[in-house]
């Protein structure tokens, strides 16, 4: 590789993330903070989705009066 690359994958890899180097461009892979986040917030999402469906079921279920 040469001395730019080494240099920029060096400074990345300072900052605690992981990159390799894919054609041209770096390719940075995730953090494992990073990582973490993201799936803690997926299942909040999917979770606060299905309590907005279940809540539309049990409103469809009721007759009306």
């Amino acid at each position: 590789m040469g001395i730019l690359k080494d240099a920029i994958l060096d400074a990345l890899k300072e900052q605690g993330v992981k990159a390799e180097w894919i054609g041209e461009k770096p390719r940075v892979l995730k953090t494992a903070a990073q990582s973490k986040y993201d799936d803690l917030r997926k299942v909040e999402r999917n979770y606060t989705r299905g309590v907005h469906i279940a809540r539309k079921e049990v409103c469809n279920d009721k007759p009306r009066i």
